[in-house]
């Protein structure tokens, strides 16, 4: 009896959804989708956490990503950002092509805390394409640190994805994957444990006793 409700209360108190995967707009996607002179925000809405309900995991993948055009050394970078955000849809920011993350930089009017960097390997918050022609496909997995971020962004039910491209890139495709987890313990009724357990005990006391007389 004490392993089912021991195992009936861990049951109630972990509950794990599905992954659900969001497309970005198509206004990301496509040739030269990524222009150099421009910094974009992607707003994602529509994840209303439940009560108890939290962001347990979340990644962003990035396939087929080619650089076409290149700065001056030949190469390009493009930036990725959490940023806890209300905008929804795509909004584009002017950079001029300027080196570094825009969304980190004091040009974006953005607040420091706002943002939070993704890494990519080698704890990098860029992924690096070394010519022109390179094509690459990544994913950011978001680390405990950026989930405790990501659900205090979408506590209105909006967050937004900051990315930067420095030089001209085209994208292939553009998700983001998440999975929830209902981390409310739900608490038994003491009543009706109380009668149940008051029954049960009788069953016991009335088959004992017929034990007893056979």
């Amino acid at each position: 009896m004490k392993k089912f409700l021991l195992f009936s209360l861990l049951g109630s108190a972990l509950s794990i959804g599905h992954a659900t995967t969001i497309t970005a707009p198509s206004s990301l996607l496509g040739y030269e989708s990524l222009n150099g002179q421009d910094a974009y925000e992607w707003g994602i809405s529509g994840i209303n956490l439940a009560a108890g309900e939290q962001i347990s995991s979340a990644s962003i993948t990035f396939t087929s990503v080619t650089l076409n055009v290149a700065n001056s050394s030949g190469t390009g970078y493009l930036y990725t950002d959490l940023l806890n955000l209300n905008n929804t849809g795509v909004k584009t920011f002017s950079d001029n092509d300027a080196s570094g993350d825009y969304f980190k930089s004091s040009a974006s009017g953005i607040a420091a805390s706002k943002v939070t960097s993704l890494l990519t390997t080698a704890n990098k918050t860029y992924e690096y394409f070394s010519k022109v022609g390179k094509t690459l496909t990544w994913t950011l997995t978001f680390s405990a640190a950026d989930l405790v971020a990501l659900n205090a962004a979408d506590a209105d039910g909006i967050f937004d994805i900051g990315i930067d491209p420095d030089c001209h890139f085209s994208v292939n495709n553009l998700t983001f994957t998440y999975q929830t987890t209902q981390t409310h313990v739900q608490v038994p009724d003491v009543t009706a444990t109380a009668l149940l357990l008051v029954l049960s005990f009788g069953s016991l006391l009335i088959a004992g006793r017929k034990l007893k007389k056979a």
